[in-house]
């Protein structure tokens, strides 16, 4: 197991219950997924560097955890498919 974060950025146009369920999706998805240690650390509202269909701000959210890179295809299809979800992007911590 290795340590891995990933970024995602939220619209800001969700309601702050959708955001949370945004981010329940997202540790769900990780957790089912084999993940552990799945901590999250909410950043808010930001100004997004470059528009992101045609968004200019962003709710950004960083979670850690521990997981196998094998399951980094079936996590990744289901943060695709869902629409709230404007970004993401998944490192290895060293």
């Amino acid at each position: 197991m290795r340590n891995y974060e990933i970024m995602f950025i939220l619209s800001t146009q969700l309601t702050d219950e959708e955001k949370q369920a945004g981010v329940a999706f997202v540790e769900n998805t990780l957790t089912a997924a084999g993940a552990t240690e799945v901590k999250t650390e909410i950043w808010g509202d930001r100004k997004l560097a470059y528009p992101i269909q045609k968004k200019e701000n962003g709710y950004y959210v960083l979670t850690t955890f521990q997981a196998d890179g094998t399951k980094f295809t079936e996590i990744e299809t289901k943060l695709n498919i869902n629409e709230s979800i404007l970004k993401y992007m998944i490192v290895k911590n060293d």
